[in-house]
């Protein structure tokens, strides 16, 4: 009986998946991935079993996503702001984040084959060697792939993407490379963190709040906004499906 409810499943997930491909397709999908920790309050569970829950899902979301034809994906993985939290949570994140960009190190099948370049965007100066390091050997072991692009935005926030974007400006004004009439919106945008993806333009936040909290905010500019009740760990193919056909609605 679960074999046979197996196949019945992958059709209809074929079938969804057809649906939402023959609309029109973000070309750049950010993901405020929220509720992690909601979700094991309410399950009893200690709050590392949430983040390693949200981890999962973005796994096995990831995939929909890339059958879908969606070739952009950023996700808020980790602020700056959340260095705030206990020292227990933080240092089990930084764990977790290290056990994860090394486990896909270690089975490339996958990104390989669906082409994928993984970038991790943020200050990694402030995380753990072995989390930059490890970051660092995924970000280089993927970047010729062009098909698609996972953008981990890892110890970031949108204060801190624009403030370096200003200073890159500022030094080449500095040193000649930029005469000072010629800054303009269009120098800073070009040295944000993700130049080279184009704008977001369907923002997707999971668990019911509704605040971009210093996620992407230049790129969110002209943004399709969901912000759906799901907690992130319970995110199903359903849930996406509905934003996707809400956003088609509104091309």
């Amino acid at each position: 009986m679960s074999s046979l409810v197996e196949v019945l499943m992958r059709v209809v997930r074929a079938g969804v998946l057809k649906v939402l491909s023959s609309g029109p397709i973000p070309a750049h999908l950010g993901i405020i991935m929220d509720g992690n920790r909601r979700y094991a309050t309410r399950r009893k569970l200690h709050t590392t079993s949430g983040h390693l829950k949200g981890f999962d899902k973005l796994h096995e979301m990831l995939f929909w996503l890339l059958d879908v034809g969606i070739r952009n994906v950023s996700v808020y993985a980790f602020s700056i702001d959340n260095f705030k939290r206990t020292e227990d949570e933080v240092r089990a994140l930084m764990d977790l984040a290290h056990e994860k960009f090394q486990a896909l190190l270690n089975d490339m099948d996958l990104i390989h084959r669906y082409q994928v370049r993984v970038l991790v965007t943020g200050d990694l100066a402030r995380v753990p060697v072995k989390v930059g390091e490890a970051a660092e050997s995924l970000m280089e072991a993927t970047r010729k792939h062009s098909k698609c692009v996972l953008n981990i935005c890892f110890a970031y926030t949108g204060c801190y993407d624009i403030g370096c974007a200003v200073k890159a400006v500022a030094g080449e004004v500095e040193r000649g490379e930029v005469d000072p009439s010629e800054v303009d919106g269009r120098l800073v945008r070009d040295r944000l963190l993700t130049h080279g993806m184009p704008p977001v333009d369907l923002l997707l936040r999971t668990s019911g709040e509704k605040r971009l909290s210093d996620f992407l905010p230049w790129q969110c500019g002209g943004a399709h906004l969901a912000f759906i009740d799901t907690l992130w760990p319970e995110l199903s193919l359903w849930d996406l499906a509905q934003v996707i056909l809400e956003y088609q609605d509104t091309r």
